[in-house]
């Protein structure tokens, strides 16, 4: 009876899927143009003549390559490394438009982001996430037309990484050659970050097994940092101190400062806070601007050629030594 309606009515895309027995993905990349076996070409022609269906203006611009929006997610705006990933986007491109979404680090801001972009039927989606929920994954998983991800080794998308394995491997020995006696460490629970929480620190762990070694919960906030470290430092002394980002690492820095501590600093990132606090801040660092490019460039790829294996792109990084693990004080 359903199949007898649709002459009645304008069919959808939705339709066409069911009739051809085919994913509506597969509807969309033949109105785009994209990559369909013959065999699934020949009976969506069939359908689309036998119904006389039209797309609408926007889905045809899609099939003539016009549609040149890229829908791009961060979850915050606040944070260096992010906005120099945005610029790197743009320094490369020079046939987009960017619909930014800030979702403020909110999971269900984030699951509203990907459905907004969607029902705009941008031509890509860049997603800088900081964790993927089943939720997200099934609504990425959802979303036809190519999604890039940075930040997070999901082997189901297409995706660009910080080596933040080799750089905990780094600084926990750059760390040990400090020869420190009480270590604090600055983290995020790894459910909230799995790179950073968890990857970014594997390393550190492994090298400092063997110290007394303190370990806090933070937020990737200055003022919080400050706050949770000043709690710890009021009421112990430490030599070492190594912050899951630069800004947590700064706000531990104010911390010791308030306390007459002595220690040294590491923290993680790229920005102009490392060479702005006193002293400099000695940082693990990525070039966050050439990762943007990176990120536009690999969604580019994967638009145009559709390759058939998700693409895995890894950033290494480097250790930048300065004042706040020499003698400073």
């Amino acid at each position: 009876l359903w199949y007898d309606n649709l002459m009645e009515k304008k069919i959808t895309i939705a339709d066409i899927a069911r009739m051809a027995n085919v994913a509506k993905s597969t509807v969309s990349r033949y109105l785009n143009g994209g990559s369909v076996s013959e065999k699934t070409r020949r009976k969506i022609d069939t359908i689309v003549s036998d119904y006389n269906y039209q797309p609408n203006a926007l889905a045809q611009n899609l099939k003539l390559k016009i549609n040149h929006t890229v829908g791009v997610i961060v979850p915050r705006l606040d944070s260096t490394a992010q906005v120099e990933m945005l610029r790197g986007l743009d320094a490369v491109n020079d046939e987009d438009t960017f619909l930014i979404v800030n979702t403020y680090q909110s999971v269900a801001r984030e699951l509203a982001a990907i459905e907004k972009l969607r029902n705009q039927h941008v031509s890509g989606l860049i997603i800088l996430t900081a964790n993927i929920t089943d939720d997200i994954r099934d609504a990425l998983k959802a979303f036809d037309v190519p999604v890039v991800i940075q930040g997070q080794d999901e082997g189901d998308f297409h995706r660009v990484l910080m080596n933040d394995r080799q750089a905990g491997d780094i600084v926990g020995q750059y760390a040990v050659s400090l020869t420190p006696k009480k270590v604090l460490l600055l983290t995020i629970p790894e459910q909230q970050d799995w790179s950073i929480g968890h990857d970014r620190f594997t390393g550190i762990y492994h090298a400092l097994a063997d110290y007394d070694v303190t370990t806090i919960h933070t937020k990737f906030n200055i003022d919080e940092a400050r706050n949770d470290a000043l709690h710890v430092m009021s009421q112990n002394t430490f030599d070492l101190v190594i912050g899951a980002t630069d800004r947590m690492t700064i706000g531990a820095l104010q911390a010791g400062i308030a306390t007459h501590q002595s220690a040294k600093y590491i923290g993680f990132g790229k920005s102009d806070l490392s060479t702005t606090v006193t002293p400099h801040l000695t940082s693990f660092e990525y070039d966050f601007y050439e990762t943007g490019k990176l990120m536009y460039n690999l969604l580019k790829n994967v638009r145009e050629n559709n390759p058939s294996e998700k693409q895995r792109l890894v950033f290494d990084g480097q250790l930048v030594e300065r004042e706040s693990t020499q003698n400073f004080y």
